[in-house]
């Protein structure tokens, strides 16, 4: 538990909102253990807390699931707040092709594994699901020369489908998919069942810390 209440409290401290290399470093490794990983649920079990943690998020616009890659070569999801501004439902139409952008995705708020088994992001009408989306991160982060080509996995073909396709996709010179990695540290910090979970473990911790008085003799 305690480890858990550090990690989620490093996120928060990190904000989730920076494209420098080294912050994304940082929020991907913390995201993978909390919720590729499994703490987070391992955290809410020990505490006998119901169900599975909720996570409350924007979804990929409807537009963008439904097109079989005919229109859009990619898309996010997002939600993140960078420098002050909310970037959600960002979209890169194919060559030639002249759309009106889709309205704002709703926000939803949805079981952990349902959560990561929704797709974050579409590249050319593939949709990627959260959880091979922050493995790829992590591991590209990691290791830049890291071959995907390896992994025969279904989330393996997706991570490869991120580094090739899906990497020619960029803001201010960062991939699209980095900015949905921080949507998803944003909507762990600031879903109100985590913001629960993790004051019912700093309350735990601090009644386990506290001496009691056979300890200290009065």
């Amino acid at each position: 538990l305690k480890s858990v209440i550090e990690d989620v409290n490093s996120l928060k401290t990190l904000g989730s909102d920076s494209t420098e290399p080294e912050a994304l470093k940082s929020v991907s490794q913390l995201v993978f253990r909390l919720l590729v990983a499994g703490d987070l649920q391992k955290a809410q079990t020990s505490m006998r807390m119901p169900k599975s943690p909720q996570i409350k998020g924007f979804s990929l616009h409807p537009a963008y699931v439904s097109d079989p890659g005919r229109n859009y070569a990619f898309a996010l999801a997002g939600g993140a707040i960078i420098n002050g501004s909310r970037l959600c439902g960002i979209n890169r139409v194919k060559d030639e092709i002249n759309l009106t952008p889709p309205n704002v995705p709703k926000i939803a708020t949805i079981p952990l594994v349902k959560y990561l088994d929704s797709p974050g992001v579409m590249i050319n009408g593939v949709p990627v699901n959260r959880r091979a989306l922050i493995k790829y991160v992590t591991t590209k982060l990691d290791d830049l020369d890291f071959d995907f080509i390896a992994d025969e996995s279904h989330d393996g073909r997706l991570q490869l489908l991120l580094d090739s396709e899906g990497a020619r996709h960029c803001l201010n010179d960062v991939p699209l998919a980095y900015y949905e990695l921080l949507s998803i540290g944003q909507a762990l910090i600031t879903s109100p069942n985590i913001i629960r979970l993790s004051r019912r473990i700093e309350k735990f911790l601090n009644q386990g810390a506290q001496p009691t008085a056979a300890a200290t003799g009065e």
